[in-house]
């Protein structure tokens, strides 16, 4: 098998690699399989060959260079055997070598006595080897990729163990780099070896959803592709397949039934030019009724990771709701390979758009080496960068009309090192659409136009460590504050979005729906509700309420909240 498979792999390179990079492919072919002979994969039948060669096929795939290819095939030789980095070197220069140690796992030791300390060292260290060449990172994305898709033979709790460090980490690395067609792949693998019943389940059911609507959807999509070809001859028009793993996350936080959320016609829409992208959203618009608040401008205003697009949901007249993405043929290559796309489709004509995301990815790995030189170990960079993949996105503009994307949940603060770090440091207010608020407040969802209030004088201070929702203003934060002495004891640090434990009484009249009242407002303030104990007899109830707020001054605002509402008599902290 290994030799075929060697075979395709060499076929593949030959059809964009001069002779000379082909042959250094298919040293390092050799050199691999020979390190590896003799060692199987977990399932005691396959040659271990097969994995690298696999992960080198997929990465030839997108005409990656020679180097990254012969990387791929030695991936694991320095870890795995006892051939060292200077062989590696010796035999295929700096580039290659420093390529494998970057992907080459850290072992247990002294120092790192766990697999969780090893796991968290390795990706440091993985890291740090990004922020000087990307294509470390697309190599492990790959072995990745390839591993979750052979995880069928081993045991169950080694497969979760797997699949949960993919989905906490490597899912959200390719949403980073904007490899979103790998990012889909290792989303359901994920969520197939950690729910295997729930998708199945969830496979079923669209299947069924699919099948029962298909001439519905038809229909509309005819009309859709017709219209759009008569006024834009060279668009094409694709039905989106379902991200049920996203499916799956949005019912959760929604909490609607599966059916709701499956019941979304999504269409891709390709054409040629950005003009036309506007054009095409025109067509669709006079076609469909759009939906209030649902029309998103991504070509204007990109995504952090560089995604462009025009998205809206329309109203069907028979009533279906229809999702658009609209983009032209280099921003939807862009947006399935990120920076790869320039290697696999090397005449695309949007330069200006590579140029963009590669200026975009230099921003991201300048707030890697941020984070790596403020982190004191691998545990605290671990979670700054995990905080920063994870982000679920919220814009707002600067008064200069720059667009900062944000985390749902962010404070004006976050916002304040958002735009800079010294901003941050000397904020002591904002006014957001021309309302002046505090620094706790959430950035809200609606594009909003922020002004960072600052004062010369002013500096971090401890409390902000427990509302700021983004790793980046906290890692500032904590390293200002380390600098000048203010965090004596670690225990005072927390950690990102630490909450306060504490009770509070409510006095209340037996009302009924009084409950629904008090817990709403809580929500509105972003309150976790830990525990609720009601007593009383007659016409008055105390619910004595566990909550975790972010600090004192959080807990006062709930109060004074709390208070506000009618048939609430007394709220008061509960004293141990």
């Amino acid at each position: 098998m290994s030799v075929f498979r060697s075979n395709d792999l060499m076929l593949l390179v030959e059809r964009y690699m001069t002779p000379e990079e082909t042959s250094k492919v298919y040293e390092a072919f050799l050199l691999a399989a020979d390190a590896h002979d003799g060692v199987f994969r977990a399932d005691k039948i396959t040659p271990y060959i097969t994995h690298p060669l696999e992960v080198a096929h997929s990465l030839a795939l997108l005409h990656l260079d020679a180097d990254t290819i012969a990387a791929a095939l030695l991936h694991d030789v320095i870890e795995d055997t006892d051939y060292t980095k200077a062989d590696i070197t010796a035999q295929f220069g700096e580039t290659v070598a420093e390529l494998v140690e970057g992907v080459t796992k850290l072992h247990l030791s002294d120092e790192l006595c766990s697999k969780e300390a090893v796991t968290k060292a390795s990706f440091r260290k993985m890291m740090q080897a990004m922020t000087k060449d990307f294509r470390v990172v697309l190599i492990k994305l790959s072995d990745r990729l390839h591993n979750m898709k052979t995880l069928g033979n081993m045991q169950p709790h080694k497969r979760r163990r797997i699949a949960h460090e993919t989905s906490t980490t490597y899912v959200a690395l390719a949403r980073r780099m904007g490899m979103n067609d790998i990012r889909r792949q290792l989303q359901w693998l994920s969520f197939q070896n950690l729910y295997s019943w729930r998708s199945e389940i969830l496979q079923r059911a669209l299947d069924h959803y699919i099948t029962a609507n298909e001439e519905k959807h038809r229909q509309i999509f005819d009309s859709v592709s017709d219209a759009l070809l008569a006024s834009i001859p060279t668009s094409n028009t694709s039905p989106w397949e379902k991200n049920l793993f996203r499916v799956y996350e949005q019912c959760r936080r929604k909490k609607v039934r599966f059916r709701q959320q499956c019941d979304l016609l999504e269409i891709s829409v390709q054409v040629g030019e950005i003009a036309e992208c506007y054009q095409a959203l025109g067509v669709i618009h006079s076609m469909f009724r759009p939906r209030m608040g649902m029309v998103k401008d991504f070509i204007a205003s990109p995504r952090a990771y560089g995604f462009q697009a025009l998205q809206t949901t329309v109203t069907a007249p028979s009533g279906q709701v229809v999702s658009f993405q609209i983009q032209t043929r280099d921003m939807f290559q862009m947006a399935q390979h990120g920076l790869v796309a320039q290697w696999r489709y090397p005449d695309m004509r949007s330069m200006h758009k590579q140029e963009y995301t590669q200026a975009v990815f230099d921003d991201w790995v300048k707030q890697v080496k941020d984070f790596d030189s403020h982190a004191q170990n691998p545990d605290e960079f671990y979670a700054d960068m995990q905080a920063d993949m994870f982000q679920t996105e919220i814009y707002a503009y600067t008064p200069q009309g720059d667009v900062k994307e944000l985390p749902r949940g962010a404070t004006l603060l976050d916002f304040a090192y958002a735009v800079h770090t010294e901003v941050g440091h000397h904020c002591i207010g904002a006014k957001v659409d021309g309302q002046e608020l505090p620094l706790r407040s959430r950035v809200p969802n609606n594009m909003a136009t922020i002004e960072i209030l600052t004062d010369k004088n002013a500096h971090p201070q401890v409390v902000w460590l427990n509302f700021v929702k983004t790793s980046r203003a906290y890692a500032y934060i904590r390293s200002w504050l380390r600098q000048h002495d203010l965090l004596q004891d670690s225990s005072e640090e927390g950690s990102v979005g630490q909450k306060l434990s504490v009770g509070i009484v409510i006095d209340v009249r037996d009302v009924k729906g009084m409950l629904r009242q008090i817990t709403k407002c809580m929500d509105g303030l972003d309150v976790n509700i830990v525990d609720l104990k009601i007593s009383g007899e007659g016409r008055v109830k105390q619910d004595t309420f566990t909550l975790q707020v972010d600090d004192t001054g959080h807990l006062q605002e709930v109060m004074r909240q709390l208070k506000h509402i009618p048939n609430v008599l007394n709220v008061s902290k509960l004293t141990k």
